[in-house]
Protein backbone atom coordinates (compact mmCIF):
# COMPACT_ATOMS: atom_id res chain seq x y z
CA UNK A 1 0.00 0.00 0.00
CA UNK A 2 1.28 3.94 -0.71
CA UNK A 3 1.19 4.54 2.48
CA UNK A 4 3.25 8.17 1.58
CA UNK A 5 0.40 9.45 -0.81
CA UNK A 6 -2.66 9.16 1.47
CA UNK A 7 -4.65 11.28 3.51
CA UNK A 8 -5.89 9.91 6.87
CA UNK A 9 -8.47 11.20 8.44
CA UNK A 10 -9.57 10.26 12.23
CA UNK A 11 -12.98 10.09 13.24
CA UNK A 12 -13.71 9.24 16.83
CA UNK A 13 -17.12 8.25 16.48
CA UNK A 14 -19.31 9.18 19.24
CA UNK A 15 -18.84 12.70 18.72
CA UNK A 16 -19.01 12.51 15.17
CA UNK A 17 -22.13 12.04 13.87
CA UNK A 18 -25.95 10.22 15.89
CA UNK A 19 -28.13 8.42 13.50
CA UNK A 20 -30.70 6.94 16.22
CA UNK A 21 -31.38 9.84 18.15
CA UNK A 22 -29.65 8.72 20.99
CA UNK A 23 -27.33 11.47 21.15
CA UNK A 24 -23.97 9.03 20.71
CA UNK A 25 -22.32 9.24 17.32
CA UNK A 26 -22.62 5.68 15.53
CA UNK A 27 -21.98 4.28 12.20
CA UNK A 28 -24.58 4.25 9.98
CA UNK A 29 -23.53 8.52 11.39
CA UNK A 30 -20.48 8.15 9.78
CA UNK A 31 -22.03 6.86 6.54
CA UNK A 32 -24.31 9.63 6.03
CA UNK A 33 -21.38 11.80 6.14
CA UNK A 34 -19.16 9.97 3.61
CA UNK A 35 -19.80 12.39 0.81
CA UNK A 36 -18.25 15.12 2.77
CA UNK A 37 -15.26 13.29 3.43
CA UNK A 38 -14.98 12.18 -0.01
CA UNK A 39 -15.07 16.19 -0.72
CA UNK A 40 -12.42 16.73 1.68
CA UNK A 41 -9.69 14.26 0.02
CA UNK A 42 -9.97 11.67 2.33
CA UNK A 43 -8.33 8.31 1.45
CA UNK A 44 -8.39 6.16 4.47
CA UNK A 45 -10.67 7.21 8.15
CA UNK A 46 -9.00 6.25 11.00
CA UNK A 47 -12.06 4.47 13.21
CA UNK A 48 -11.05 4.97 16.77
CA UNK A 49 -12.27 2.34 18.72
CA UNK A 50 -15.83 0.70 18.06
CA UNK A 51 -15.60 -2.58 19.17
CA UNK A 52 -17.64 -4.03 22.84
CA UNK A 53 -15.95 -1.73 25.81
CA UNK A 54 -17.43 -0.34 29.65
CA UNK A 55 -15.96 2.51 28.28
CA UNK A 56 -14.41 3.33 31.41
CA UNK A 57 -11.05 4.91 28.43
CA UNK A 58 -14.20 5.22 25.69
CA UNK A 59 -13.07 2.05 23.60
CA UNK A 60 -9.55 2.02 24.64
CA UNK A 61 -10.35 -0.88 27.06
CA UNK A 62 -11.53 -3.18 25.16
CA UNK A 63 -13.84 -6.59 25.70
CA UNK A 64 -14.53 -7.89 22.89
CA UNK A 65 -11.84 -7.15 19.99
CA UNK A 66 -14.18 -9.00 17.50
CA UNK A 67 -17.64 -7.50 18.04
CA UNK A 68 -19.13 -3.89 17.89
CA UNK A 69 -20.37 -1.89 20.84
CA UNK A 70 -23.89 -1.28 20.36
CA UNK A 71 -23.72 2.14 21.32
CA UNK A 72 -22.10 2.27 17.28
CA UNK A 73 -24.37 -0.18 15.89
CA UNK A 74 -23.81 -3.76 14.42
CA UNK A 75 -21.28 -6.03 12.72
CA UNK A 76 -23.89 -5.80 10.04
CA UNK A 77 -23.61 -1.48 9.99
CA UNK A 78 -19.54 -2.05 10.10
CA UNK A 79 -19.52 -4.18 6.68
CA UNK A 80 -22.17 -1.50 5.13
CA UNK A 81 -20.18 1.40 5.93
CA UNK A 82 -16.75 -0.29 4.57
CA UNK A 83 -18.68 -1.15 1.61
CA UNK A 84 -20.09 2.49 1.14
CA UNK A 85 -16.11 3.15 1.70
CA UNK A 86 -14.58 1.12 -1.18
CA UNK A 87 -17.05 2.53 -3.24
CA UNK A 88 -15.59 5.94 -3.13
CA UNK A 89 -12.47 4.84 -3.02
CA UNK A 90 -11.73 5.14 0.47
CA UNK A 91 -10.34 2.76 3.45
CA UNK A 92 -10.93 2.28 6.69
CA UNK A 93 -8.05 2.00 9.48
CA UNK A 94 -8.37 0.33 12.60
CA UNK A 95 -7.43 1.73 16.23
CA UNK A 96 -5.90 -1.94 17.74
CA UNK A 97 -5.42 -1.34 21.26
CA UNK A 98 -2.61 -4.34 22.41
CA UNK A 99 -1.35 -2.91 25.12
CA UNK A 100 -3.83 -4.03 27.14
CA UNK A 101 -7.31 -5.36 27.63
CA UNK A 102 -10.39 -4.24 29.84
CA UNK A 103 -11.02 -6.14 32.96
CA UNK A 104 -13.92 -7.20 31.53
CA UNK A 105 -12.20 -8.96 28.52
CA UNK A 106 -12.98 -12.87 28.75
CA UNK A 107 -9.64 -13.78 29.52
CA UNK A 108 -9.18 -11.29 32.35
CA UNK A 109 -12.49 -12.66 34.14
CA UNK A 110 -10.94 -15.86 33.77
CA UNK A 111 -8.63 -14.89 35.79
CA UNK A 112 -10.61 -12.97 38.17
CA UNK A 113 -12.77 -16.49 38.64
CA UNK A 114 -10.45 -18.97 38.90
CA UNK A 115 -6.94 -18.24 40.47
CA UNK A 116 -5.17 -21.25 38.92
CA UNK A 117 -6.53 -19.94 35.34
CA UNK A 118 -3.95 -20.29 32.47
CA UNK A 119 -4.82 -16.77 31.44
CA UNK A 120 -3.22 -15.55 34.15
CA UNK A 121 0.15 -15.93 32.24
CA UNK A 122 -1.31 -13.59 29.57
CA UNK A 123 -1.21 -10.89 32.22
CA UNK A 124 1.04 -9.46 35.17
CA UNK A 125 0.00 -10.95 38.58
CA UNK A 126 2.40 -10.40 40.80
CA UNK A 127 3.26 -10.95 44.55
CA UNK A 128 2.99 -7.17 47.00
CA UNK A 129 5.79 -6.37 48.62
CA UNK A 130 5.78 -5.54 52.16
CA UNK A 131 1.50 -5.77 51.53
CA UNK A 132 2.49 -2.94 49.38
CA UNK A 133 2.40 -2.96 44.87
CA UNK A 134 5.31 -4.80 43.46
CA UNK A 135 7.14 -2.20 42.67
CA UNK A 136 6.64 1.79 42.82
CA UNK A 137 5.47 2.62 39.18
CA UNK A 138 2.73 5.72 38.48
CA UNK A 139 0.29 5.14 36.09
CA UNK A 140 -0.04 7.34 33.34
CA UNK A 141 -3.01 8.43 34.26
CA UNK A 142 -1.42 8.95 37.76
CA UNK A 143 -1.70 7.46 40.76
CA UNK A 144 -0.34 3.24 40.98
CA UNK A 145 -0.04 0.99 38.08
CA UNK A 146 -1.05 -1.22 39.91
CA UNK A 147 -4.38 -2.59 40.72
CA UNK A 148 -5.00 -5.25 44.13
CA UNK A 149 -5.93 -8.94 43.10
CA UNK A 150 -9.35 -9.97 44.31
CA UNK A 151 -8.41 -13.64 44.40
CA UNK A 152 -5.09 -12.89 46.24
CA UNK A 153 -4.92 -11.06 49.25
CA UNK A 154 -0.87 -10.09 48.68
CA UNK A 155 -1.45 -10.27 44.53
CA UNK A 156 -1.62 -7.48 42.32
CA UNK A 157 -1.57 -6.72 38.52
CA UNK A 158 -0.31 -4.19 36.28
CA UNK A 159 -2.59 -1.49 35.13
CA UNK A 160 -0.21 1.35 33.47
CA UNK A 161 -3.28 3.43 32.46
CA UNK A 162 -6.35 2.89 33.94
CA UNK A 163 -6.89 0.64 37.00
CA UNK A 164 -9.94 -1.12 34.71
CA UNK A 165 -6.80 -1.50 31.45
CA UNK A 166 -4.82 -4.70 32.30
CA UNK A 167 -1.62 -4.61 30.66
CA UNK A 168 -0.76 -8.13 28.36
CA UNK A 169 2.10 -9.75 29.03
CA UNK A 170 3.73 -9.80 25.28
CA UNK A 171 6.54 -12.75 26.81
CA UNK A 172 3.30 -15.04 26.38
CA UNK A 173 3.36 -16.73 22.54
CA UNK A 174 -0.92 -16.80 23.54
CA UNK A 175 -1.00 -13.05 23.60
CA UNK A 176 1.00 -12.87 20.38
CA UNK A 177 -1.07 -15.24 18.32
CA UNK A 178 -4.76 -13.60 19.87
CA UNK A 179 -3.55 -10.30 18.65
CA UNK A 180 -2.23 -11.57 15.51
CA UNK A 181 -5.55 -13.36 15.02
CA UNK A 182 -7.74 -10.40 15.86
CA UNK A 183 -5.73 -8.39 12.99
CA UNK A 184 -6.65 -11.94 10.76
CA UNK A 185 -10.46 -10.99 11.09
CA UNK A 186 -10.42 -7.26 10.70
CA UNK A 187 -7.93 -7.77 7.34
CA UNK A 188 -10.28 -10.63 6.06
CA UNK A 189 -13.45 -7.80 6.40
CA UNK A 190 -11.39 -5.62 3.79
CA UNK A 191 -10.12 -3.02 6.38
CA UNK A 192 -6.93 -1.24 4.87
CA UNK A 193 -5.13 -1.33 8.24
CA UNK A 194 -4.17 -0.33 11.94
CA UNK A 195 -3.60 2.64 13.78
CA UNK A 196 -1.40 0.94 16.96
CA UNK A 197 -2.24 2.32 20.36
CA UNK A 198 0.99 3.11 22.52
CA UNK A 199 2.61 0.19 20.21
CA UNK A 200 5.85 1.15 22.31
CA UNK A 201 4.76 -0.22 25.42
CA UNK A 202 4.11 -3.96 24.95
CA UNK A 203 7.26 -4.83 26.06
CA UNK A 204 7.71 -4.25 30.25
CA UNK A 205 11.67 -4.30 31.24
CA UNK A 206 12.15 -8.05 32.70
CA UNK A 207 11.73 -8.56 36.22
CA UNK A 208 9.51 -5.66 36.65
CA UNK A 209 12.24 -3.97 38.86
CA UNK A 210 11.17 -0.56 40.90
CA UNK A 211 12.22 2.98 38.98
CA UNK A 212 14.42 4.94 41.44
CA UNK A 213 13.21 2.83 44.68
CA UNK A 214 15.60 5.25 46.93
CA UNK A 215 13.11 7.71 45.24
CA UNK A 216 9.89 8.24 48.03
CA UNK A 217 5.96 7.85 46.47
CA UNK A 218 5.22 6.33 43.05
CA UNK A 219 7.75 6.99 40.26
CA UNK A 220 7.54 7.54 36.41
CA UNK A 221 9.37 4.22 35.12
CA UNK A 222 9.44 5.59 31.52
CA UNK A 223 12.77 3.58 30.73
CA UNK A 224 11.09 0.04 32.33
CA UNK A 225 7.83 0.50 30.56
CA UNK A 226 8.55 2.15 26.80
CA UNK A 227 10.63 1.59 23.58
CA UNK A 228 12.47 -1.64 25.09
CA UNK A 229 14.07 -3.40 22.70
CA UNK A 230 12.07 -6.36 22.76
CA UNK A 231 9.56 -4.34 21.58
CA UNK A 232 10.46 -4.29 17.94
CA UNK A 233 10.76 -8.12 18.26
CA UNK A 234 7.38 -8.64 19.13
CA UNK A 235 6.21 -6.24 16.50
CA UNK A 236 8.51 -7.72 13.95
CA UNK A 237 7.22 -11.05 14.58
CA UNK A 238 3.52 -9.81 14.38
CA UNK A 239 4.07 -7.93 11.15
CA UNK A 240 5.58 -11.35 9.21
CA UNK A 241 3.05 -13.28 10.49
CA UNK A 242 0.86 -11.44 8.18
CA UNK A 243 2.96 -9.43 5.80
CA UNK A 244 2.69 -12.68 3.07
CA UNK A 245 -0.93 -12.40 3.42
CA UNK A 246 -1.99 -9.01 3.57
CA UNK A 247 -1.25 -5.50 1.92
CA UNK A 248 -2.13 -3.33 4.91
CA UNK A 249 -0.75 0.21 6.63
CA UNK A 250 0.13 0.38 10.35
CA UNK A 251 0.54 3.71 11.80
CA UNK A 252 2.67 3.42 15.42
CA UNK A 253 1.72 5.50 18.24
CA UNK A 254 4.52 5.93 20.14
CA UNK A 255 4.33 7.93 23.83
CA UNK A 256 7.21 9.27 24.63
CA UNK A 257 9.16 8.18 21.70
CA UNK A 258 12.40 10.18 20.21
CA UNK A 259 14.21 10.18 16.89
CA UNK A 260 15.76 7.48 17.76
CA UNK A 261 12.80 5.14 18.87
CA UNK A 262 11.13 6.31 15.76
CA UNK A 263 13.90 5.17 13.45
CA UNK A 264 14.03 1.77 14.64
CA UNK A 265 10.08 1.31 14.73
CA UNK A 266 9.69 2.68 11.20
CA UNK A 267 12.68 2.31 9.55
CA UNK A 268 11.95 1.17 5.99
CA UNK A 269 14.16 -1.73 6.30
CA UNK A 270 12.79 -2.75 9.76
CA UNK A 271 9.77 -5.13 8.69
CA UNK A 272 7.97 -3.38 11.43
CA UNK A 273 5.47 -0.08 11.10
CA UNK A 274 5.12 2.13 8.42
CA UNK A 275 5.34 5.41 9.95
CA UNK A 276 5.38 6.61 13.98
CA UNK A 277 3.18 9.54 15.30
CA UNK A 278 5.75 11.94 17.33
CA UNK A 279 4.64 13.67 20.73
CA UNK A 280 7.36 16.28 20.90
CA UNK A 281 5.16 18.77 19.10
CA UNK A 282 2.63 18.99 21.49
CA UNK A 283 4.28 18.08 24.47
CA UNK A 284 6.57 21.51 24.07
CA UNK A 285 4.99 23.28 26.54
CA UNK A 286 4.63 20.78 29.06
CA UNK A 287 7.03 19.35 31.63
CA UNK A 288 8.76 15.56 31.56
CA UNK A 289 5.97 14.09 33.32
CA UNK A 290 3.57 14.93 30.41
CA UNK A 291 0.88 17.08 29.30
CA UNK A 292 -0.73 17.44 32.94
CA UNK A 293 2.74 18.47 34.31
CA UNK A 294 2.52 22.43 34.68
CA UNK A 295 5.79 23.29 35.53
CA UNK A 296 6.59 25.08 32.31
CA UNK A 297 3.18 27.19 32.72
CA UNK A 298 2.28 25.68 29.03
CA UNK A 299 4.87 28.12 27.61
CA UNK A 300 5.84 27.94 24.27
CA UNK A 301 8.10 29.72 21.70
CA UNK A 302 8.34 29.97 17.93
CA UNK A 303 12.08 29.44 18.02
CA UNK A 304 11.75 26.31 20.09
CA UNK A 305 8.21 24.93 17.54
CA UNK A 306 10.32 25.30 14.83
CA UNK A 307 13.25 23.51 16.32
CA UNK A 308 10.58 20.28 16.49
CA UNK A 309 9.61 19.93 13.65
CA UNK A 310 13.07 20.56 11.22
CA UNK A 311 14.95 17.78 13.82
CA UNK A 312 12.20 15.30 12.50
CA UNK A 313 11.83 16.06 8.84
CA UNK A 314 15.48 16.24 8.41
CA UNK A 315 16.68 13.04 10.90
CA UNK A 316 13.23 11.31 9.26
CA UNK A 317 14.53 12.06 5.94
CA UNK A 318 18.29 11.49 6.36
CA UNK A 319 17.69 8.25 8.18
CA UNK A 320 14.93 6.95 5.95
CA UNK A 321 12.04 6.68 8.34
CA UNK A 322 8.87 8.21 7.97
CA UNK A 323 5.99 9.71 10.64
CA UNK A 324 2.32 10.67 10.72
CA UNK A 325 2.21 14.35 11.23
CA UNK A 326 -0.92 15.95 12.82
CA UNK A 327 -2.45 19.15 14.84
CA UNK A 328 -5.38 17.68 16.02
CA UNK A 329 -6.13 14.40 17.48
CA UNK A 330 -8.46 12.76 20.13
CA UNK A 331 -5.82 13.10 22.57
CA UNK A 332 -4.98 16.84 22.59
CA UNK A 333 -6.63 20.23 22.81
CA UNK A 334 -7.44 21.80 19.48
CA UNK A 335 -4.48 23.32 17.85
CA UNK A 336 -6.27 26.46 17.26
CA UNK A 337 -6.80 27.43 20.82
CA UNK A 338 -3.35 26.12 21.46
CA UNK A 339 -0.67 27.24 19.61
CA UNK A 340 -3.03 29.69 17.61
CA UNK A 341 -5.64 32.47 17.87
CA UNK A 342 -8.84 31.11 18.19
CA UNK A 343 -10.70 34.49 18.36
CA UNK A 344 -9.43 37.29 16.55
CA UNK A 345 -7.43 34.89 13.69
CA UNK A 346 -9.18 31.60 14.56
CA UNK A 347 -9.44 31.61 10.35
CA UNK A 348 -5.77 32.44 9.70
CA UNK A 349 -4.64 30.18 12.37
CA UNK A 350 -6.65 27.09 11.40
CA UNK A 351 -5.61 27.58 7.65
CA UNK A 352 -1.57 28.01 8.87
CA UNK A 353 -1.37 24.79 10.64
CA UNK A 354 -3.42 23.48 7.59
CA UNK A 355 -0.40 23.95 4.92
CA UNK A 356 1.67 23.02 7.42
CA UNK A 357 0.43 19.51 8.43
CA UNK A 358 -0.37 18.54 4.95
CA UNK A 359 3.11 19.90 3.24
CA UNK A 360 5.96 18.38 5.26
CA UNK A 361 7.57 15.11 5.14
CA UNK A 362 5.16 12.64 6.64
CA UNK A 363 1.38 10.88 6.03
CA UNK A 364 -0.80 14.01 7.18
CA UNK A 365 -3.73 13.21 9.93
CA UNK A 366 -6.33 15.54 9.72
CA UNK A 367 -9.05 14.89 13.13
CA UNK A 368 -12.43 15.58 12.74
CA UNK A 369 -14.28 19.09 12.95
CA UNK A 370 -10.53 20.92 12.15
CA UNK A 371 -11.35 21.56 8.30
CA UNK A 372 -13.79 24.22 10.03
CA UNK A 373 -11.03 25.23 12.78
CA UNK A 374 -13.41 23.84 15.27
CA UNK A 375 -11.81 25.01 18.89
CA UNK A 376 -11.74 24.08 22.64
CA UNK A 377 -14.77 24.04 24.39
CA UNK A 378 -15.00 25.47 28.23
CA UNK A 379 -16.16 22.55 29.97
CA UNK A 380 -17.19 23.34 34.43
CA UNK A 381 -16.18 20.53 36.24
CA UNK A 382 -19.82 18.66 36.22
CA UNK A 383 -19.35 18.19 32.44
CA UNK A 384 -15.31 16.62 32.25
CA UNK A 385 -16.57 12.92 30.62
CA UNK A 386 -12.85 12.10 30.38
CA UNK A 387 -11.48 9.80 33.15
CA UNK A 388 -7.97 11.44 32.74
CA UNK A 389 -9.24 14.52 33.37
CA UNK A 390 -11.31 13.51 36.54
CA UNK A 391 -8.52 11.01 37.47
CA UNK A 392 -5.75 14.17 37.09
CA UNK A 393 -7.58 16.36 38.92
CA UNK A 394 -7.75 14.40 42.01
CA UNK A 395 -3.88 13.49 41.17
CA UNK A 396 -2.80 17.34 41.04
CA UNK A 397 -4.08 17.49 44.35
CA UNK A 398 -2.54 14.35 46.48
CA UNK A 399 0.80 13.99 44.44
CA UNK A 400 0.79 17.71 43.56
CA UNK A 401 -0.72 19.15 46.60
CA UNK A 402 -2.44 21.59 44.15
CA UNK A 403 -5.04 23.61 45.56
CA UNK A 404 -8.51 22.72 43.70
CA UNK A 405 -8.72 25.84 42.10
CA UNK A 406 -5.64 25.81 40.31
CA UNK A 407 -5.94 21.76 39.58
CA UNK A 408 -9.36 22.57 37.84
CA UNK A 409 -7.35 25.08 35.72
CA UNK A 410 -5.16 22.41 34.86
CA UNK A 411 -7.10 19.76 33.92
CA UNK A 412 -9.62 22.84 32.21
CA UNK A 413 -6.98 23.52 30.16
CA UNK A 414 -5.52 20.18 28.89
CA UNK A 415 -8.32 17.73 28.93
CA UNK A 416 -8.97 15.52 26.23
CA UNK A 417 -12.76 16.55 26.12
CA UNK A 418 -11.79 19.87 24.29
CA UNK A 419 -11.01 17.03 21.57
CA UNK A 420 -14.35 15.16 21.47
CA UNK A 421 -17.13 17.69 21.91
CA UNK A 422 -19.74 17.04 18.74
CA UNK A 423 -18.85 18.27 15.24
CA UNK A 424 -20.39 20.95 14.41
CA UNK A 425 -22.18 20.60 11.04
CA UNK A 426 -24.72 23.26 10.91
CA UNK A 427 -26.45 26.09 13.23
CA UNK A 428 -29.47 23.51 14.46
CA UNK A 429 -30.09 22.74 17.87
CA UNK A 430 -26.98 20.22 18.94
CA UNK A 431 -24.91 21.09 15.65
CA UNK A 432 -27.11 18.84 13.21
CA UNK A 433 -24.66 16.09 15.48
CA UNK A 434 -27.80 14.58 16.65
CA UNK A 435 -31.76 16.05 17.44
CA UNK A 436 -31.40 14.43 21.12
CA UNK A 437 -28.99 15.90 24.01
CA UNK A 438 -25.27 14.84 22.94
CA UNK A 439 -23.56 12.72 25.64
CA UNK A 440 -21.10 15.82 26.03
CA UNK A 441 -21.51 19.36 25.74
CA UNK A 442 -21.89 21.07 22.21
CA UNK A 443 -19.34 23.86 22.09
CA UNK A 444 -21.52 27.15 22.51
CA UNK A 445 -19.59 28.84 19.15
CA UNK A 446 -21.83 26.48 17.00
CA UNK A 447 -23.89 28.97 15.66
CA UNK A 448 -20.96 30.61 14.25
CA UNK A 449 -18.53 27.80 13.79
CA UNK A 450 -20.16 24.78 11.59
CA UNK A 451 -19.52 22.76 8.50
CA UNK A 452 -22.52 24.57 6.88
CA UNK A 453 -21.84 28.29 6.92
CA UNK A 454 -18.07 27.80 6.08
CA UNK A 455 -19.15 26.19 2.87
CA UNK A 456 -20.26 29.23 1.91
CA UNK A 457 -17.52 31.61 3.36
CA UNK A 458 -15.11 33.53 1.24
CA UNK A 459 -12.71 32.98 3.86
CA UNK A 460 -13.75 29.37 4.17
CA UNK A 461 -11.35 26.39 6.04
CA UNK A 462 -13.04 23.92 4.25
CA UNK A 463 -12.10 24.90 1.03
CA UNK A 464 -8.79 25.86 1.89
CA UNK A 465 -7.96 22.37 3.17
CA UNK A 466 -9.43 20.74 -0.43
CA UNK A 467 -7.17 22.91 -2.22
CA UNK A 468 -4.41 21.84 -0.30
CA UNK A 469 -5.16 18.43 -0.02
CA UNK A 470 -5.65 18.51 -4.37
CA UNK A 471 -1.83 19.67 -4.52
CA UNK A 472 -0.46 16.94 -2.14
CA UNK A 473 -2.01 14.75 -4.77
CA UNK A 474 -0.75 16.65 -7.62
CA UNK A 475 2.84 17.10 -6.57
CA UNK A 476 5.05 14.13 -6.02
CA UNK A 477 7.20 16.84 -4.09
CA UNK A 478 5.03 17.27 -1.17
CA UNK A 479 5.05 13.15 -0.33
CA UNK A 480 8.83 11.88 -1.45
CA UNK A 481 10.15 14.95 -1.96
CA UNK A 482 13.17 16.54 -0.61
CA UNK A 483 12.63 18.85 2.34
CA UNK A 484 14.84 21.67 3.43
CA UNK A 485 14.22 24.30 6.38
CA UNK A 486 14.72 27.98 5.21
CA UNK A 487 14.86 31.21 7.23
CA UNK A 488 15.62 28.70 10.29
CA UNK A 489 16.78 31.43 12.98
CA UNK A 490 13.61 33.96 11.94
CA UNK A 491 11.53 34.46 14.98
CA UNK A 492 8.47 34.27 13.54
CA UNK A 493 8.06 32.45 10.25
CA UNK A 494 8.07 29.10 9.79
CA UNK A 495 9.86 28.52 6.04
CA UNK A 496 10.75 25.49 4.05
CA UNK A 497 11.18 23.74 0.43
CA UNK A 498 9.66 20.82 -1.08
CA UNK A 499 11.21 19.72 -4.13
CA UNK A 500 11.71 16.95 -6.45
CA UNK A 501 12.51 16.44 -10.29
CA UNK A 502 8.82 17.52 -11.10
CA UNK A 503 8.28 21.25 -9.13
CA UNK A 504 9.47 23.30 -6.33
CA UNK A 505 7.48 24.94 -3.40
CA UNK A 506 8.15 27.30 -0.70
CA UNK A 507 5.84 27.19 2.17
CA UNK A 508 6.21 30.56 4.38
CA UNK A 509 3.85 30.53 7.65
CA UNK A 510 3.31 33.39 9.76
CA UNK A 511 3.52 31.35 13.32
CA UNK A 512 3.10 35.01 15.31
CA UNK A 513 -0.18 37.35 15.65
CA UNK A 514 2.26 39.77 14.71
CA UNK A 515 3.17 41.02 10.97
CA UNK A 516 6.44 39.54 9.95
CA UNK A 517 9.04 40.51 7.10
CA UNK A 518 11.18 38.30 5.79
CA UNK A 519 13.94 38.48 3.28
CA UNK A 520 14.08 36.03 0.38
CA UNK A 521 15.38 36.50 -3.46
CA UNK A 522 13.33 33.33 -4.59
CA UNK A 523 11.32 34.36 -7.21
CA UNK A 524 7.39 32.22 -7.68
CA UNK A 525 4.52 31.58 -8.54
CA UNK A 526 1.69 32.35 -5.52
CA UNK A 527 -0.59 29.12 -5.54
CA UNK A 528 -2.23 29.70 -2.29
CA UNK A 529 -2.39 32.65 0.67
CA UNK A 530 -4.32 32.90 3.26
CA UNK A 531 -5.06 36.55 2.58
CA UNK A 532 -6.37 37.93 -0.14
CA UNK A 533 -3.61 40.77 -1.10
CA UNK A 534 -0.56 39.23 -0.47
CA UNK A 535 2.06 41.65 -0.15
CA UNK A 536 6.01 41.07 -0.75
CA UNK A 537 8.45 40.03 1.82
CA UNK A 538 5.76 40.35 4.29
CA UNK A 539 3.56 38.00 6.23
CA UNK A 540 0.33 39.53 8.31
CA UNK A 541 -0.60 37.43 11.71
CA UNK A 542 -0.47 33.82 11.03
CA UNK A 543 -0.64 34.17 7.41
CA UNK A 544 0.28 31.14 5.24
CA UNK A 545 1.70 31.29 1.81
CA UNK A 546 2.43 28.63 -0.69
CA UNK A 547 4.50 29.55 -3.68
CA UNK A 548 5.78 27.28 -6.83
CA UNK A 549 9.14 28.03 -7.73
CA UNK A 550 9.41 25.85 -10.64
Amino acid sequence: MDYKNKIIYQIWPRSFQDSNHDGIGDLKGILRRLDHLQDLGVDLIWLSPVYCSPNTDYGYDISDYYNIHPDFGTMADFDALLAECKKRGMGIVMDLVANHTSDQHPWFQACLNDPNSPYRDCYYFREGVNDKEPNNWISMFGGSAWTKDPLKPHSWYLTTFTPHQCDLNWENPRVREEIANVMRFWLDKGVSGFRMDVINTIAKQPGLPSWHPEKKGYQFAKEFMTNLPQSHAYIQELIGKLADDYDFITIGEGMMADNDACALYAGEQRGELNMMIMFDLHLQDCGPLGKYDFRKLYHWTIPGFKSIIFRWQTDSQKRNYWVANYMNNHDQPRSISRFGNDRQYRVESAKAFALMNLTLRGTPLVYQGEEIGMTNCHLEQDEWRDYEAINIYDTLQTMMHLPKVIARKVVQRMTRDHARTPVQWDDSEYAGFSDHQPWIRVNPNYKQINLKSDLVSETSINRWYKQVIALRKAYSAFNTGAMKPVLIHHKQILAYQRSDEQAEFLILINLSGYPARFDLKTEGRILMDSYADPQPRLLRPYEARLIQIR
